[in-house]
């Protein structure tokens, strides 16, 4: 952390980190966003901004560079288009493609500006780079930037998205005519389907969701569809018509204490307090899952475990890959919790449910088999006067129905839900999927850390030192450099879990899949870090490198990676500390740019990696291939990787 960011609170550093990012169109409109870092990708095409037209725009980043200490530093714009880099109001890199010169720095804040043109035509992308006397070329960390989170155009343009993000969160569209085809993905994922949920969730459950959902689930999109007199009856008659699809009595069978203990391992394992209480009622960041046996009847726990997705395309449960063992040791556990309060609910007639249903509009958002989408409503949604809907109660907060009049009041707004930018749509998710429950990003702590004391006693108890295992585990790797990390194609197929095994096999946490959202999770977090989403790592390989490549990561005059990590069909020969990844699946998995940062200083890629740093004032100790140069020896090895994952 910065000295000014190490003063406030996590909250308020988070708050204030990044850039601000203007942007202004050839048609005179306007957009400002907070950003991590300078870093852009606009295919050809595509829009800068969700409340831009595609076309030309000029772009400008703000804010304060921040350094901990007085440093000489040379920056580097790399990109498409002219652009030029100020600081304290003096052009320190003038045009993209070159350097500055080496200007020493103080300690503190520093004014700085990125201004940005793009070529007439093709890409416009831009990305920031920076080096040290300690430390080689890099893409400027988002901790070295604060901005003013109070900023007019900011806040402005910050509520418009808010009320976007919530017309798409209470898919106002279903029932009003945006104006516009909607293209947003959020407003394309698919609402929970309704096909077999009489064998999924119980009825006396079903009537009391219908009837209030925020009771159950403070953080509910779904509204309170009936209110005032008899609402708890029409409730219960569309529970009973939602249940004629059961196929009968369901028995539940108490879980083992063996079974329960062992869930309770893996709801430690994986992490799950950052998303989920252990109380009924959650605490308005996470939702709460002691009531959660009740929800469901016997059985259909386990099977929403092992595919949380499978009637709900656009769910924030991720899949975990779990046995059907591992799913019902969780059921378990998580049916050991406790019931819920609440009350025996009304007997209802499955009729007169099946046209309350139809009357309220619940197949506009809904899908079940033999019922078709109603006619929705007769107003336009830019032509709603108020954020309160008339039809049904979505008891908005007076922040939420500031921001969601504020966006419906200017009709042009509704290009908005025509246009999508992956690289806002990734930042998105990130938050809506809680990333950071496992993994840490520009120094901030994961979730599973801040709520770690929550189910400390559930942990498993330590097993006996295994002298050929890893003796130290590190956990899941920071997402500072995501987007340059991976390759795009394999980051696709991990967000989407398609790789098994896993890569570091030893760490008791899983990857969660979003399968619905991967192809667009890669693409956006591609761009946001300024490079392209398509694979550009399948160049023709040297022979020559990939042979010293190999020589280098041997035993005899290597770096001995075989050490700690596997190669192709050979495993790691003696572990010290912690294994690491199987060198093929490393070719596979990283891009040329991250590897070479990686091994250039792997501590200050991974801050508490036990990997050790091999190359200083860009020379290794290994002199016999290409006379110690580092970068070039890091080339050969990188050669040699790709040489195997090709294989």
């Amino acid at each position: 952390m910065t000295l000014l960011l190490s003063a406030l609170t996590p909250v308020e550093a988070a708050g204030r980190r990044g850039l601000i990012l203007r942007l202004d169109s050839s048609t005179g409109q306007s957009d400002a966003r907070a950003v991590r870092s300078v870093a852009l990708h606009v295919p050809v095409g595509q829009s800068v901004s969700p409340f831009l037209q595609a076309g030309t725009f000029a772009a400008r980043w703000e804010g304060k560079l921040v350094l901990e200490k007085r440093s000489r530093l040379i920056f580097h714009l790399e990109g498409t288009g002219r652009a030029r880099l100020l600081i304290d109001g003096e052009v320190m890199v003038a045009a993209i493609g070159t350097m500055s010169e080496s200007e020493r720095l103080r300690s503190g804040e520093h004014e700085f500006v990125v201004d940005y043109t793009p070529p007439p035509e093709g890409v416009a992308a831009l990305r920031l780079f920076w080096e040290g006397r300690d430390f080689t070329r890099e893409p400027v960390p988002a901790t070295s930037f604060t901005h003013d989170p109070e900023d007019a155009a900011l806040e402005k343009q910050r509520s418009f998205r808010r009320g976007r993000n919530l017309v798409a969160e209470k898919r106002c569209a279903s029932c009003h005519d945006p104006g516009t085809e909607a293209v947003m993905p959020e407003l394309l994922l698919q609402a929970p389907s309704l096909d077999g949920i009489g064998n999924r969730l119980r009825q006396d459950w079903l009537t009391r969701w219908v009837s209030d959902p925020k009771a159950s689930r403070s953080s509910a999109h779904m509204p309170a569809v009936f209110r005032g007199e008899g609402a708890e009856e029409k409730a219960a008659h569309i529970a009973a018509y939602l249940a004629v699809d059961s196929s009968g009595s369901h028995v539940d069978v108490a879980a083992t204490p063996a079974q329960v203990r062992e869930g309770g391992h893996i709801f430690h394992q994986q992490g799950c307090i950052a998303c989920h209480t252990l109380e009924q009622k959650g605490d308005g960041e996470r939702l709460g899952l002691g009531g959660v046996g009740t929800k469901f009847r016997e059985g259909a726990l386990g099977e929403f475990l092992r595919s949380p997705s499978r009637f709900h395309e656009g769910t924030r449960m991720p899949t975990f890959q779990f046995s059907g063992e591992e799913a019902s040791a969780v059921a378990g556990f998580l049916r050991s919790l406790g019931e819920d309060s609440g009350a025996a609910s009304l007997n209802g007639d499955a009729l007169r449910g099946q046209a309350l249903a139809r009357s309220a509009g619940c197949f506009n958002c809904h899908s079940r088999k033999g019922e078709t989408r109603g006619d929705g409503s007769g107003i336009g949604l830019f032509a709603l006067k108020s954020a309160d809907c008339s039809g049904v109660d979505y008891d908005l907060t007076g922040g939420e129905k500031a921001a969601l009049s504020g966006f419906l009041s200017q009709e042009s707004n509704n290009q908005s839900l025509a246009c999508w930018v992956p690289a806002e749509f990734a930042e998105r998710q990130y938050h809506g999927l809680r990333c950071n429950a496992c993994h840490a990003r520009d120094g901030e702590e994961t979730l599973r850390d801040k709520f770690a004391e929550e189910v400390s006693h559930l942990k498993p108890s330590e097993r006996a030192v295994d002298e050929e295992k890893p003796a130290i585990v590190t956990g899941p790797p920071p997402l500072n450099h995501l987007g340059v990390k991976l390759r795009p194609d394999w980051r696709t197929k991990l967000f989407a879990g398609e790789i098994q095994p896993k890569v570091r096999k030893w760490l008791p946490a899983r990857m969660p899949a979003f399968p619905a959202r991967a192809r667009h999770l890669s693409r956006g977090f591609s761009h946001a870090a300024g490079r392209s989403a398509e694979d550009h790592e399948r160049g023709v390989l040297d022979p020559a490198r990939v042979k010293v490549g190999e020589a280098m990561t041997g035993l005899e005059g290597g770096l001995s990676c075989g050490t700690c990590h596997g190669i192709a069909e050979k495993p790691a020969i003696a572990v010290f500390e912690g294994e690491g990844p199987n060198l093929r699946v490393a070719g596979a998995r990283l891009t040329r740019e991250y590897f070479h940062l990686w091994m250039n200083d792997p501590l200050r890629a991974w801050p508490g990696t036990i990997m050790p740093k091999y190359a200083l004032d860009g020379k290794t100790p290994l002199t016999q291939f290409y006379d110690g140069d580092a970068h070039k020896q890091f080339e050969a090895v990188y050669q040699y990787l790709q040489s195997l994952s090709r294989q």
